[in-house]
């Protein structure tokens, strides 16, 4: 039963990088493919990582505030590092443009793949508890985990990352799943930091569908368009963190 986890987390590996893959056929309507992972990445907290710690929380003992200071901490850490370092204001003459580095992606692309790794860590952790609430975790986070391979290369490819630097995050992003599973099984982390570590995500997702895809999303198509795929993705969110708790 010990290594159950890490066998379902490799079915997360798989969802990831079918997930990637889509996106990567998808990239020439990239426009609805963003509004469709700004959807994704604004419901993930929402509908997951949030509750999730608001419901370890008293457990643990960590004050509810705390975990809304760390949703905090994760929103304005990507928003500095996706906005400060990685885009930078050109001027010729008297007209001036943001140019946005690459680098931005791939800071987005790695908090993604640490929320992959958090994932299988919670298989894991499930697991621990029975074998019951492991398949539970499990099938949510698999079911997700398609969303996340699709928000990896959508990332990546509208910073202006070359696909093969997409497809290398996207690997990434797969395997972390079943590191964060073995990393259960063999070095339990206390349950007060991942409390923590949850929400500290949440807020980077949040930044990242909100304030970055899905502006981005708007320019590209029509209204109605993107209203739908971002209603898309929200509502794949919820009915894969919902539908295992019914």
């Amino acid at each position: 039963m010990t290594y159950d986890s890490i066998i379902l987390s490799a079915v997360a590996l798989a969802s990831t990088l079918a997930g990637g893959l889509a996106a990567v056929r998808l990239r020439d309507r990239l426009g609805v493919v963003m509004a469709f992972a700004s959807g994704v990445l604004i419901a993930v907290p929402l509908f997951d990582l949030l509750p999730e710690s608001l419901a370890l929380a008293p457990a643990a003992g960590v004050p509810i505030r705390h975990v809304m200071y760390a949703t905090a901490l994760g929103f304005l850490s990507l928003y500095t590092l996706e906005r400060y370092f990685s885009v930078h204001r050109v001027c010729v003459g008297e007209v001036c443009r943001n140019v946005r580095h690459p680098k931005g992606g791939t800071w987005g692309a790695i908090g993604l793949s640490l929320h992959s790794f958090v994932d299988g860590f919670a298989i894991g952790t499930g697991f621990h508890v029975s074998f019951q609430v492991g398949m539970v975790v499990a099938v949510a986070v698999i079911a997700h985990d398609f969303s996340d391979g699709i928000n990896t290369v959508t990332v990546m490819l509208k910073s202006g990352n070359s696909l093969r630097s997409a497809m290398g995050m996207l690997v990434l992003d797969a395997l972390t799943p079943v590191l964060g599973a073995a990393t259960a099984v063999f070095l339990p982390l206390p349950e007060r930091y991942l409390v923590l570590l949850l929400p500290f995500f949440g807020g980077g997702f949040l930044y990242l569908g909100a304030g970055d895809l899905l502006p981005e999303a708007h320019e590209t198509n029509p209204p109605l368009v993107a209203l739908l795929s971002s209603f898309a993705g929200f509502a794949v969110v919820f009915v894969a963190t919902t539908l295992p708790h019914l």
